[in-house]
């Protein structure tokens, strides 16, 4: 995107500015590119079905899914976690099962995980390489 590109004043409420911000900051983006990136992808679920496309928009396709795959098992981590301690647990099993991940790539399949795995790292958490699968994985709180 360029500052050619045309600009558009939006009012949001306080709790949605919020959340942009938040997200913005977790996906290491601007609130700007934030804003256009979940746009872009919330039109990518209004494809027709029946509609060909070619395999230079199915890249493009591909691409942005991942970005939001990886936007959903960073979030669905923390929830979990966030809900797990409350309760007592010191270990949290993050079930991914319903992303269907066995058809991506090896590459793709760790780059998917970068973001998450590498907050937790910060944080002081652990992922064992052995619970690490397209099912979900593991993660403790060392002791």
């Amino acid at each position: 995107m360029s500052r050619e590109d045309p600009q558009l004043r939006i009012r949001l409420p306080v709790e949605l500015k919020e959340k942009v911000e938040e997200a913005a900051k977790a996906n290491g983006r601007s609130i700007n590119a934030e804003i256009v990136h979940r746009l872009d992808v919330s039109f990518l679920k209004d494809i027709p079905t029946d509609q060909l496309i070619s395999a230079k928009e199915a890249i493009q396709i591909v691409n942005k899914a991942k970005d939001e795959l990886s936007g959903i098992i960073f979030e669905r981590t923390f929830t979990e976690i966030n809900k797990k301690i409350r309760l007592g647990h010191t270990s949290f099993f993050i079930d991914l099962d319903d992303l269907e991940l066995d058809g991506i790539s090896e590459d793709d399949f760790s780059s998917l995980f970068s973001l998450t795995f590498n907050r937790l790292n910060e944080l002081g958490y652990a992922v064992s390489d052995r619970t690490w699968d397209v099912g979900g994985f593991l993660v403790e709180i060392p002791e």
